[in-house]
């Protein structure tokens, strides 16, 4: 009868060493697809961080491209009249005809073209001056926008400008950091220049106010009806500017920059600024202290006998603007 053999050492060796590699090949399975998941999920999300940090990026360079192009400033704003600053319009007509306006304040890095759609503050929320728009990914910068309740013209007593808060620090997110007196009172001066004229302002208030609220968009106001307006931002402003401003009932023409809340989005942080100067495109003369562009567009539009827009402003009409002025505040 054979008689068994002795198992072979090596055999039996290799036998477990087998065994054991398959066992640790069936435990590592599920780990190496978790593995393999998470490394797709990080892959994936440094593609959308990237992505996304290119849409900030190619989304400022654009306004700082149309903004080196078309847009004379001086070196040195403090010291400058309305008449150094001036603007390409027919070139920004070329891209955009909705273009209304420029708002730029020394400083802070605000310098954008304004748009303006009648009774339309939606589009100009996800669509650059270009008409570029990232949908629902990216950072969608939109555009500086005149409320469409305001005409386009700014010639209301209160004019409403909005732009987004955004997270790199464009658009109108330094608007946000005015809720800091320090910064607020630094930077108090703003100009929004026009096809019709450039305008000076200095700014008396900020407001936190809920976006529900229907008491700030109110374009035309009786001269009471504005010093009430105006008395109740001075009273609810966050910060006191240094020095004070004039007394409500002598600002007779307003402009609100408006942008998100970011830490709550249903508010909104509202800059408020009156007219301090007016120079009229064309004209040799500023005007002060007014609603001086009112003024001006009516003596242009045929108001005072004049024929032509009101980009067709005179020196002659200056003088009469002026003295219409000086019996407004007077």
């Amino acid at each position: 009868m054979r008689q068994p053999q002795p198992p072979d050492p090596q055999q039996t060796a290799y036998g477990r060493e087998s065994g054991r590699y398959a066992t640790r090949a069936r435990k590592r399975g599920p780990w190496r697809v978790v593995f393999l998941l998470a490394l797709a999920v990080l892959v994936a999300s440094l593609g959308a961080l990237a992505y996304i940090g290119f849409t900030y990026w190619s989304g400022q360079r654009a306004y700082d491209d149309i903004a080196s192009a078309n847009l004379t400033v001086p070196e040195d704003a403090a010291s400058a009249t309305l008449a150094d600053f001036s603007v390409d319009w027919d070139a920004l007509r070329a891209v955009n005809p909705d273009v209304v306006g420029w708002v730029y304040v020394p400083g802070i890095g605000v310098n954008y073209p304004i748009v303006h759609r009648d009774h339309d503050d939606s589009y100009y929320l996800n669509h650059t001056f270009g008409g570029d728009t990232t949908g629902q990914f990216g950072a969608e910068f939109g555009c500086i926008m005149l409320s469409g309740e305001n005409g386009g013209d700014f010639t209301d007593e209160v004019n409403v400008v909005y732009g987004h808060n955004m997270a790199n620090g464009s658009m109108f997110a330094p608007f946000a950091g005015f809720t800091d007196p320090s910064v607020f009172n630094a930077h108090r001066t703003i100009y929004v220049l026009t096809p019709a004229g450039n305008f000076r302002l200095s700014t008396f208030a900020v407001d936190r106010i809920a976006g529900s609220d229907t008491t700030v968009v109110v374009p035309s106001q009786t001269p009471d009806e504005l010093a009430a307006y105006v008395q109740k931002r001075m009273d609810d402003s966050l910060v006191t500017p240094d020095p004070a401003p004039r007394p409500a009932s002598e600002i007779a023409q307003v402009f609100a920059f408006s942008t998100c809340d970011n830490a709550q989005d249903t508010y909104r942080f509202v800059t408020f600024a009156e007219v301090v100067e007016y120079l009229p495109a064309g004209g040799t003369a500023s005007l002060n202290g007014s609603n001086v562009a009112g003024g001006a567009a009516a003596l242009s539009s045929g108001g005072a006998g004049s024929e032509g827009g009101a980009d067709a402003v005179s020196p002659d009409d200056v003088s009469d603007i002026s003295n219409m002025a000086e019996e407004r505040v007077s």
